[in-house]
C-alpha cells in the first residue's frame, strides 16, 4: 500500500512539473520584440531609458543605439502592450517617432 502511494505522488509531482515548465514555456514564447524610432539627444537620455524602462512590466531586454536612434525593447505580450512601452519611454521625455518594425520572437528563427 505505502508503494503505490508513493507511486501515486509521484506521478503528481512529475505532472505538476511539467505543468509548471509547458507554461513557462509558452509565457517565453509571447515575447515581442520592438524597436521605436526615438529622439536621442545625449548620452544622457540613453542613460534615462536604460535606467527606467527595465523596470516596466514584462520587459525582458533593451537596447539603445544613439547613432541610429532606435530603442529595441523585448518584452512579454501577456504583461505588457507596445503602446504602454511606448507611452513609457515618451514618460522620459523622450519624442517616439513611431515603429520601426516589430517582430514575434522566434518566427526570425524559423526563417
Amino acid at each position: 500500500m505505502k508503494t503505490v502511494n508513493f507511486i501515486l505522488a509521484l506521478v503528481i509531482v512529475l505532472m505538476t512539473t511539467a505543468s509548471v515548465y509547458a507554461d513557462k514555456k509558452e509565457a517565453k514564447q509571447k515575447a515581442k520584440t520592438v524597436v521605436y524610432k526615438a529622439t536621442l539627444h545625449c548620452e544622457s537620455c540613453k542613460a534615462r531609458l536604460e535606467k527606467n524602462i527595465p523596470y516596466e512590466k514584462g520587459v525582458k531586454d533593451l537596447k539603445v543605439d544613439m547613432k541610429a536612434q532606435t530603442v529595441t525593447v523585448t518584452f512579454r505580450e501577456d504583461k505588457n502592450t507596445q503602446e504602454n512601452i511606448q507611452k513609457a519611454i515618451e514618460k522620459l521625455k523622450i519624442p517616439v517617432n513611431g515603429v520601426v518594425e516589430e517582430e514575434k520572437k522566434g518566427e526570425k528563427e524559423k526563417k
